[in-house]
């Protein structure tokens, strides 16, 4: 079974899928863009895929060219990298600096 048609594993993730295809196979700019044909070729249902692509092509890390094929923008996929890390750094500071707050207010306060 060759790369491109295995099952997408457990770990895997559909976004992972799409563009690990993408990447391999060469569409990372409109000259060398694929068509949706190929990418059914993805072992994913059809609307897990399309539900994927549509939310890649948000976050502008899969750009549609005008004849309808795919392609991997590596721009966007940076863009989407940095924004989830600062949400997760976002997540992560907060209880710290709470907890930080919280013992300056108690130590303030004699408590």
């Amino acid at each position: 079974m060759s790369e491109s048609t295995k099952r997408v594993s457990g770990r895997q993730t559909a976004g992972q899928a799409v563009i690990q295809f993408l990447k391999k196979h060469g569409a990372t700019d409109p000259e060398h863009a694929v068509g949706y044909d190929s990418l059914r070729n993805i072992k994913l249902s059809t609307q897990v895929l399309a539900y994927t692509i549509a939310n890649l092509m948000e976050e502008n890390v899969v750009v549609r060219t005008e004849d309808e094929k795919y392609y991997f923008n590596e721009a966007g996929w940076a863009k989407l990298e940095r924004k989830v890390l600062g949400s997760y750094s976002f997540l992560f500071i907060i209880p710290i600096v709470a907890a930080l707050l919280f013992w300056l207010i108690t130590r303030a306060l004699g408590i």
